[in-house]
């Protein structure tokens, strides 16, 4: 059990080059950079240095994404300013361009809307350049231009620059103007790759696609390119696995939703056609699907779908409940039924339906069991696509990753108690112990807050895990309630607009409790509470993803008894292992 604490608080901010301390070095051959130019990091992690080599101290950590001013370079190092002080960094670990050639063009027929109280308007495109000016909650500032994810904006008399996560972007009224008739598209050309909600691997999964999709370019952050889903949805893409092409487009009629269909098809808010002109009738192809035949080997769940013609396809995943979806072009769905039990390992059924007639599309759903990895492959006559559906490996993702547990309570701080005598602290210690071996045969580098029965102040753990430059923080916890009839299971993370540092990771925080949330409840069998945010100490005062477990009520007299059991403690510590890995492995 926790409690929040507001006496101290300690913030490590190592993300955004705070309180950093410099050590200058001589050094030879340097070269003053144009004003203009930004470096965008590149590399997972960046070790910030008091010098250009290796052999100079690191005096802190930037994350991909990253733009940080050149000041001047030296041999392979470039001189950065972060957090308004000079550091250095290695040439090959970020990208280098103009900022005027980083723009991606005028947006003055937009605005940005300030989300926070108040947001920092800098004079450049990322942490390290100066503030420029404020501005408070509900400001409408108008957007000039954007360079990878910070937006140029005029507030007033003040030009300046604005983190895209904390504004939302608003068309501005303007006078309708004709669309340039060419836009870019992203031509998929590997087999099958990830869609993801940000620009980097860090970012959640929003889909997959598969080699030959075109999808539609939107936007570009360094190495990421942002496009429009099949289903409207936005995601992001890696750039070297796109080519990135001009297209004419030629505008097509909205898709007309099908009556019952059970994914709604683009809605269409009018034909578009001028008084006395006909609606053109659809035209409906004449081949269809011959079969769709479900079988599985050693785990895996094979979908072979058979058409009369050549497929044509793109795929896409849904969540909530798990989904993986196969549009295919110009072909019906013939005399498939709607639904087609699989009832493997993975799958429960395939079902079948026709959202869209204009352009006319048959949509295969295979419902999941949970979260599967899919293959795609077309037959030497293209008439036969078959889904390879297998389990998704936790393990590769938490090869090499450091990960910070922490037992809550300790030493003379014995947290909740059961009726019938059982302490929180040991129950907290006994389950962490056991995620910690889970995670270290799959590869992973656990550090603790406590691994034997101490006392660790709230803020001494937090302090341990930012130096330690954790890469995420799980915080182990046992609930208690004065209603002894409460019980269940929840996770908590903390991001608030408020403060700016952890709102940049709520995605991650929010991504990392779901997945330690849902292995949880699928295992203990619990009531689920949900995953929540809530502003505990170690939660605010940790400057890398972080979550706070509740696995169960030891004021429950059941839950009291199954935390008392090591079955329960063994089971609870698998499931937790488990929704760590998910989370690397960006499920």
């Amino acid at each position: 059990m926790t409690f929040i604490s507001g006496s101290r608080f300690f913030r490590y901010a190592v993300l955004m080059g705070l309180g950093i301390t410099l050590i200058f070095h001589p050094m030879g051959g340097l070269q003053l950079a144009d004003a203009a130019q930004v470096a965008t990091v590149t590399a997972d992690k960046l070790n910030l240095r008091s010098g250009p080599g290796t052999h100079t101290a690191a005096v802190g950590q930037v994350y991909k994404g990253n733009q940080l001013p050149v000041l001047s370079k030296s041999g392979d190092w470039y001189q950065v300013q972060s957090g308004g002080k000079s550091v250095w960094v290695a040439s090959w670990l970020v990208k280098v361009q103009e900022t005027a050639n980083v723009s991606q063009g005028s947006s003055s027929s937009k605005v940005a809307v300030v989300k926070g109280s108040i947001l920092n308007i800098r004079s450049g495109p990322g942490t390290g350049y100066g503030v420029a000016g404020k501005a408070k909650q509900g400001d409408k500032l108008t957007v000039l231009s954007q360079s990878g994810d910070w937006y140029k904006i005029q507030s007033g008399n003040t030009t300046g620059w604005v983190a895209n996560w904390l504004v939302t972007i608003q068309q501005a009224p303007v006078t309708p103007t004709t669309p340039a008739p060419s836009s870019k598209v992203a031509v998929i050309n590997t087999d099958t790759i990830n869609l993801r909600s940000g620009p980097g691997t860090s970012h959640s999964v929003a889909g997959q696609v598969s080699r030959g999709v075109r999808l539609p370019v939107i936007s570009r952050s360094g190495d990421w390119v942002q496009v429009r889903q099949t289903n409207g949805s936005n995601a992001w893409v890696a750039g070297w696995l796109v080519a990135v092409e001009e297209q004419q487009e030629t505008p097509q009629p909205p898709a007309k939703p099908v009556e019952g269909s059970w994914l709604p098809a683009p809605t269409d808010n009018g034909t578009g056609n001028q008084p006395g002109e006909q609606t053109p009738t659809p035209t409906v192809p004449t081949t269809k699907l011959v079969d769709v035949k479900v079988t599985e080997k050693q785990g895996t769940t094979y979908v072979n779908i058979v058409s009369e013609k050549a497929i044509t396809y793109n795929t896409f995943t849904l969540s909530n409940p798990s989904r993986y979806v196969v549009n295919i072009s110009d072909v019906q769905v013939g005399k498939l039924p709607e639904t087609i039990l699989a009832q493997t390992e993975l799958v429960d059924k395939v079902r079948t339906g026709n959202p869209s007639q204009d352009p006319y599309i048959t949509r295969l759903v295979l419902d999941m069991k949970k979260a599967g990895r899919v293959k795609t492959s077309l037959s030497a006559d293209k008439k036969t696509l078959t889904l390879e559906v297998s389990k998704i490996s936790y393990s590769d993702g938490l090869q090499g990753k450091t990960v910070f547990l922490d037992a809550g309570h300790g030493g003379y701080d014995n947290g909740a108690s059961g009726q019938k005598g059982l302490r929180e602290k040991d129950v907290n210690l006994a389950i962490t112990l056991k995620v910690a071996e889970l995670l270290k045969n799959q590869g992973a580098n656990v550090i603790f807050s406590r691994d034997t029965d101490t006392f660790v102040d709230l803020y001494e753990r937090t302090r341990l895990a930012n130096v330690q430059n954790s890469d995420i923080f799980v915080s182990i916890h046992s609930n208690a309630n004065l209603n002894r009839a409460i019980g269940g299971t929840s996770t908590y993370f903390y991001a608030p607009e408020s403060t700016p540092y952890l709102y940049e990771q709520k995605g991650d925080r929010q991504r990392l409790a779901q997945a330690v949330q849902r292995e949880l409840v699928a295992t203990l069998g619990r009531r689920d509470i949900g995953v929540l945010q809530s502003n505990f100490a170690v939660l605010r005062t940790s400057t890398m993803p972080s979550i706070l477990i509740e696995t169960a009520f030891v004021s429950n007299a059941e839950e009291e008894a199954l935390l008392a059991s090591e079955g329960t403690r063994q089971r609870a510590a698998e499931a937790i292992a488990r929704g760590i890995g998910a989370y690397f492995s960006g499920q």
